[in-house]
């Protein structure tokens, strides 16, 4: 028996339209599986002597910050901080990304308050030994991501006077929001005129973006 035109086109409709629940939410970062490549250590410097000067802060859960930081490393002569959550079993997009957004959340209603920031592993490192900052972040819904932000607003207060660069990573969606957040959080930070924006369209060029970058801010490389 033959199928009329109007049949197949419904059959076809039929086959394909359950890939539509399949898109990425472009405003929020943490679209792919948790990295597991090999890590730059968390902590890899204790800011003695006078080559070590910078200090990059960093928070990555799908792995595109770790690869910026590592591009990074390769230009900027610089200390590495790598901020944890206590919390490492949590699957931030699970559920249409329903923690990260409990999260966000919780920090909007009282951003003055300590309990509204998601728990980190410690960190030791000494800001007052480092005379610059780079804080390389992912966008989460348009915001700084929590872990990210529970670290600044612990230690904002010490990057006081200093000058601090800005790195995000983001799929799509412009950093307005999280620029916001750093200068928030660091209320008192020289940040730098212009920020680092590097979205999944140009990831790839990431090194050469950074080169570009340090000239424009003057940052001392290697």
């Amino acid at each position: 028996m033959k199928l009329s035109a109007i049949t197949l086109a419904i059959a076809a409709l039929m086959f394909t339209a359950p890939a539509c629940t399949e898109l990425a939410n472009p405003n929020y970062d943490p679209v792919e599986t948790p990295e597991i490549n090999s890590e730059l250590p968390s902590n890899t410097g204790n800011g003695t002597g006078d080559a070590l000067k910078t200090l990059v802060i960093y928070y990555s859960y799908t792995g595109n910050c770790h690869q910026i930081v590592e591009s990074l490393s390769a230009q900027v002569k610089a200390d590495v901080v790598r901020i944890q959550p206590a919390d490492k079993t949590q699957k931030y997009e699970a559920n249409n990304y329903a923690i990260g957004t409990e999260l966000l959340t919780a920090i909007k209603n009282n951003p003055t308050s300590a309990d509204s920031y998601p728990a980190i592993d410690p960190v030791t490192t000494n800001l007052a030994n480092y005379e610059a900052f780079i804080i390389v972040t992912p966008l989460w819904w348009s915001k700084m991501a929590a872990i990210l932000q529970t670290y600044l607003f612990q230690n904002g207060a010490k990057l006081a006077g200093k000058p601090v660069g800005l790195i995000v990573s983001s799929h799509s969606s412009s950093i307005s929001g999280v620029e916001a957040d750093a200068k928030r959080l660091v209320p008192n930070g020289k940040f730098y005129s212009e920020s680092l924006w590097i979205n999944n369209a140009n990831h790839s060029k990431r090194a050469d973006m950074i080169t570009e970058w340090i000239k424009k801010c003057n940052i001392k490389t290697k």
